[in-house]
């Protein structure tokens, strides 16, 4: 299991950032789900492969919802970075394993299995297959007797700020980020307060690819205790004023380089000068901040 999926995988098995995240992406933000009727279920299934080996797959997150000791529902999400071609087969074979797992356990009565997937990627929206028949070339002729299956795949970077604000756990704070890293642009959300920071930290610095997150928990603590809550704004402004990119469009970089600190001493002036406007503009635009590095470069 690799680092990202360790880091994804700590964050979103919390019960209140789960629930959180089906009630706002599944339920249309009506709070369906609570934690305390979320429980952990097993993400571990076994197949016997076409060699007659029996193997072992793993579904990232997997939870039984109970709700009024009647209904009982195994809700699991799948994290992605990058697109996955075979993504509705691979949610097909999480699924169909969790219904034969029924057929097992000889269940008197079944429940419904649902699968989300969260992909984090900022380069684009996903477009590999959401199902299996854009997956499949099926003849017309069998079309009708054909059983479709689609994968509910969510791009969390491209949430609308309505469904954005319609979080309330930790999760928001992910999803404000994912969006600043898309569109090379932070705004000025409220601040939140946050229950799992070292997870999130976490999450950011594999994202990023960039160990300086692991090393800014002390500061987020700090704007806990003193602003009362964190906001996106200031993390990024923090990583400009250590000499961190933050830009990924039209060419912005703000990297450990030879002119990295005039560049911080810029940035620094401006947050000083009470001038976030410029600063945010300065993050998408790079003309713009050239001409303020030539404006305050004496």
């Amino acid at each position: 299991m690799g680092t990202k999926d360790i880091a994804e995988k700590s964050l979103l098995s919390y019960n209140d950032v789960f629930a959180d995240i089906v009630n706002v992406l599944a339920c249309g933000g009506k709070q369906e789900i609570r934690e305390e009727d979320l429980s952990d279920a097993q993400a571990f299934s076994q197949y016997k492969a076409i060699d007659g080996e029996l193997r072992e797959q793993e579904r990232d997150i997997a939870k039984f919802w109970n709700k009024n000791e009647v209904h009982l529902s195994l809700i699991g999400l799948e994290n992605q970075t990058v697109q996955d071609n075979a993504m509705p087969l691979r949610v097909i074979g999480y699924d169909g394993a969790a219904y034969r797992e029924q057929i097992h356990n000889k269940k008197s009565s079944w429940y419904p299995v649902i699968t989300l997937v969260l992909y984090f990627g900022t380069e684009s929206r996903w477009t590999m297959p959401k199902s299996l028949s854009e997956q499949i070339a099926v003849p017309h002729a069998l079309k009708p007797l054909f059983n479709d299956y689609k994968a509910n795949i969510y791009d969390v970077a491209w949430l609308s700020d309505d469904e954005i604000q319609s979080f309330q756990s930790d999760f928001r704070l992910v999803a404000q980020y994912l969006k600043a890293l898309r569109t090379g642009q932070v705004e000025d959300w409220n601040a939140q307060k946050l229950k799992h920071v070292h997870e999130i930290m976490t999450l950011f610095q594999v994202i990023s690819n960039d160990d300086i997150y692991s090393e800014m928990e002390d500061f987020v603590y700090e704007t806990q205790r003193v602003k009362g809550g964190t906001k996106v704004i200031d993390i990024f402004r923090q990583n400009y004023n250590r000499g961190i990119s933050i830009g990924r469009n039209e060419g912005i970089s703000i990297g450990r380089n030879e002119g990295i600190s005039s560049l911080t001493a810029v940035m620094s002036r401006l947050f000083a000068e009470g001038r976030d406007a410029d600063v945010k503009r300065a993050m998408s635009d790079s003309t713009y901040l050239q001409e303020l590095l030539s404006q305050y470069k004496d």
